[in-house]
């Protein structure tokens, strides 16, 4: 069972609005150091003020990893880079990309600094594959009714992390194309959310649907890519996905559970499409940051807008900060 009290519990409610819809802006890539680049300061700020986003999701690689050395530095970084929510008091919460897990400290430890900040709702989970394991309930605009749900889950660094599943297909002289050496969701988070999922369920008394967001896309993202008419893709998919070494059973998992109606991801930094794969809308949001690689017309953020009064379809698009 999981502790439904704890993961239903955040330090700012997140609520609908009073016109019905809750507005939420992805941000992933920021992949920055000490030297921040001004421009990804400014970009990410315009950003904010453009969208008035109720809550913000930083989707992975956060940072740079093998550029900062400890949790002093985390902390130095993370004053630069969550100012613009804190000061302006937007909700943010973070999932881990493989950067993120490059850094030479405890995970745990890690992410309990990103939780200290004001208005940093995220959570984690203990025991379990993945550290930034996490469900946000949605409020109904008139009531203390959960209404929606943001999903979280750390798809961790490499292939070879996970117990058991040595270097998955990605040795293979052979493999799939869109596998590569990257981690993916493993099986003891997919029974968290499956379990907790229930749990909401039994709780609301009805299913609660939600958006879910991770780094490092499952496989059937590149379903989207390669029928693009019978997806409806649009936008930029300038690169080759750099997917996980195996097929997670992430999609099948939500499929079957039937609640979640958007998954978005990070990860490929010059991809920015949306599509929708089994009925499921599919997503990619580029980089925000402007020291990683590239291209500086694709850097941005991606927004979802809910409607309290059909929750089962998600409206997304891309916001760059050169249309800013």
């Amino acid at each position: 069972m999981t502790d439904l009290g704890h993961d239903l519990c955040t330090k700012h409610p997140l609520r609908f609005g009073t016109d019905g819809k809750f507005k939420i802006l992805q941000v992933s890539d920021f992949q920055e150091t000490l030297d921040f680049d001004p421009r990804t300061l400014e970009g990410f700020t315009k950003l904010l003020d453009a969208e008035h986003p109720d809550l913000v999701i930083l989707g992975g690689d956060n940072c740079d990893g093998h550029k900062l050395k400890d949790g002093t530095q985390l902390r130095r970084y993370l004053d630069i880079l969550a100012a613009p929510m804190e000061e302006r008091g937007i909700p943010w919460a973070h999932v881990f990309g493989n950067h993120d897990h490059d850094l030479n400290m405890d995970d745990v430890e890690q992410t309990l600094i990103y939780e200290s900040y004001s208005h940093c709702v995220s959570k984690h989970t203990d025991g379990i594959g993945g550290v930034t394991n996490f469900v946000l309930p949605v409020m109904a605009s008139d009531s203390d009714n959960i209404a929606y749900a943001v999903w979280g889950l750390d798809t961790g660094n490499h292939i070879w992390d996970i117990p058991g599943v040595g270097s998955g297909v990605s040795e293979y002289p052979k493999k799939p194309y869109n596998a590569d050496c990257w981690g993916i969701v493993g099986f003891e988070q997919l029974m968290w959310y499956w379990n907790t999922s229930s749990e909401l369920e039994r709780k609301a008394g009805r299913k609660v649907y939600g958006t879910m967001f991770m780094h490092i896309a499952p496989w059937e993202f590149q379903i989207a890519v390669d029928n693009p008419e019978v997806t409806g893709l649009s936008g930029a998919t300038d690169e080759r996905m750099s997917l996980g070494g195996m097929n997670s059973g992430l999609f099948s998992t939500v499929l079957q559970r039937g609640d979640i109606r958007a998954i978005s991801c990070g990860h490929s930094h010059e991809d920015s499409f949306e599509a929708e794969v089994c009925g499921i809308s599919v997503s990619l949001d580029a980089s925000a940051g402007y020291t990683p690689y590239g291209k500086d017309d694709l850097r941005g953020g991606r927004v979802f807008v809910i409607d309290e009064d059909d929750t089962e379809k998600v409206t997304t698009y891309i916001k760059l900060y050169g249309d800013i």
